[in-house]
């Protein structure tokens, strides 16, 4: 032990170099050990049906659809246009509905835009142009989420 001591007072970079190495072998041991555990459970989505003449999105995209994770987040995903302006695309079934009402940022072909979700589950995305003519051409719901009730 006195010799790693008197070889750690005389050369700091030893020490840091036997602390780096120290340190990524704990971290191999923990990688080790997460793969070694079980997959996790696969995502069951469930299809939202699409109102108000607004149509799947297309272009190779997700059809509607949401997910609860393990701690109570929706998670939709898909994409429609071509509905009516000003009108719900879809309404979430009971139990899936925010408390509130939430305005959460969309992609749609104009850009960023936005989507209300209202407590009695429909989900009305619009544009801040007042034509929401982006949101009719294409609107996605890829990576909206929030807590579930």
């Amino acid at each position: 032990m006195n010799r790693f001591r008197s070889l750690i007072s005389q050369s700091p970079a030893i020490t840091v170099a036997t602390a780096a190495l120290v340190l990524s072998l704990a971290g191999g041991a923990t990688a080790a050990t997460v793969t070694s555990q079980r997959p996790a459970a696969p995502v069951v989505w469930h299809n939202l049906k699409l109102i108000n003449g607004w149509g799947y999105g297309g272009f190779g995209s997700f059809h509607a659809a949401y997910y609860v994770d393990a701690n109570h987040v929706v998670h939709l995903r898909g994409s429609a246009r071509l509905g009516k302006i000003g009108s719900a695309a879809f309404r979430l079934p009971k139990g899936v509905r925010p408390s509130h009402v939430l305005s959460l940022p969309i992609y749609a072909s104009a850009g960023v835009q936005e989507m209300n979700i209202l407590p009695n589950g429909f989900a009305i995305p619009f544009d801040q142009t007042g034509t929401d003519s982006s949101v009719r051409d294409f609107t996605s719901f890829d990576g909206v989420s929030f807590p579930q009730g």
